[in-house]
């Protein structure tokens, strides 16, 4: 640093007690010219910019060849600028999820936005066989607060691209997703993404006090709400046995994937106690959330079918049950029809017309359930009230549940 001279100190004459500390400061430095070109990224470039700088600077000099040591230090200093550049845009390309290449960037990431991979994927990534790492590419160390999952999931991805990528698409999307339950349209929502949950529709109710929310819930199969899903003393804590399987494996990715705690799997577990812990993380405090079953609205058909030449009347009255049934997919699958949605006999007729073989479909009878209904066939439709769904299940030993009769003319017998 400079040493500055020795300042003076002037008075004016005016005043023998005022003055003035005059100092001379050296001149500014000459500005550093910058003419490089930083957007520079690549070995070419660099090269070409070095040696455009060695031609400024010698200018008697016309002739450079690959051989002089001045061309051979610009050419290594190219190729390391060349690799540090790579390295910074590996490196700045690790902090955003769109251009992340390392399985731990991504996980981190995605993590970050309130993803978790689900139980199928973690299922795989620890029966998969991954082969050790090779010499020289081992596996950066993992950190003491990840778990030895993260670790599973990161070398699974390693050996899986693919997975990878589409957990990158899927994050992202999670974010717009509403999961709380604020309005009475977001309880019914909430709940119906529940696997478990084929309708729900919420309500206002006054407690005396003030309002709860009670929501109307018609669960998978149209099993009951309180009824335990275990048929015997004997409990599976793998699996209630009054589930389907697929189902059940459905519920617990849904849990998973949700991070919502699951109840305790014994004699005791019922589809209201398998809701509770999804309906405590996404109410609302201090806002009462009851479920109740849904209402039933029961209906009886009486089908009359006529058979084309050449099918069988009995193989022809099971293809068309088969379309009525009440099992998944069915014309009368639980849910199918949500609540307050009629049930009009056209789509009836059309959905026993579809069926090959049949030539002629008449509806005989469609009436309610219960006192106080009268037959709806002449109108061709049956109305139900906002909080009720049409049902069928056709089981003989549950008339009140709804029925279906087909009688089959025409055709071929057998």
């Amino acid at each position: 640093m400079a040493e500055l001279s020795p300042p003076d100190l002037i008075f004016d004459g005016t005043c023998p007690d005022c003055g003035e500390r005059r100092q001379i400061l050296p001149l500014p430095l000459p500005p550093v010219e910058d003419d490089f070109d930083w957007k520079v990224r690549d070995y070419d470039s660099f090269r070409l910019f070095m040696m455009q700088e060695l031609a400024s600077r010698y200018r008697e000099r016309r002739r450079w060849t690959p051989a002089d040591m001045e061309v051979v230090l610009v050419e290594v200093l190219s190729a390391a600028l060349d690799r540090m550049s790579h390295a910074l845009d590996r490196v700045q390309a690790e902090r955003y999820l769109d251009t992340a290449r390392r399985p731990e960037s991504v996980r981190r990431l995605l993590q970050m936005i309130g993803w978790r991979p689900d139980t199928r994927d973690m299922a795989e990534a620890e029966t998969s066989f991954v082969p050790p790492p090779e010499p020289g590419d081992e596996e950066p160390p993992l950190d003491p607060y990840e778990t030895s999952d993260a670790a599973k999931l990161e070398q699974y991805w390693r050996r899986f691209p693919a997975k990878m990528e589409a957990a990158r698409a899927e994050g992202p999307r999670l974010i717009g997703e509403q999961n709380r339950m604020v309005t009475l349209p977001d309880h019914a929502e909430t709940l119906e993404r529940h696997p478990f949950v084929a309708l729900a529709r919420a309500r206002l109710v006054w407690s005396g006090a003030w309002q709860s929310i009670l929501v109307s819930t018609l669960l998978e199969d149209a099993l009951p709400l309180d009824a335990p899903l275990h048929d015997s003393d004997e409990v599976d804590p793998a699996r209630p046995n009054r589930l389907r399987p697929e189902l059940w494996e459905e519920i617990l990715q849904f849990h998973s994937t949700r991070n919502i705690s699951l109840p305790p799997i014994d004699a005791s577990l019922s589809g209201r106690s398998l809701l509770r812990p999804m309906i405590e993380q996404y109410r609302l405090i201090g806002t009462e959330v009851f479920l109740e079953a849904a209402r039933p609205a029961p209906i009886s058909v009486v089908l009359s079918i006529r058979a084309k030449a050449g099918y069988f009347r009995s193989e022809l009255k099971q293809a068309v049950a088969a379309v009525f049934t009440s099992d998944q997919g069915g014309f009368f699958e639980p849910g199918r029809l949500g609540f307050g949605v009629p049930l009009y006999a056209s789509d009836i007729i059309d959905a026993a017309m579809s069926v090959e073989g049949v030539a002629v479909a008449c509806l005989n009878l469609l009436r309610r359930i219960g006192d106080g209904f009268e037959d709806r066939t002449a109108d061709g439709v049956i109305e139900v009230d906002d909080d009720e769904f049409i049902q069928c299940l056709n089981q003989p030993r549950a008339p009140e549940k709804g029925m279906l009769r087909l009688t089959i003319q025409g055709g071929e017998t057998g």
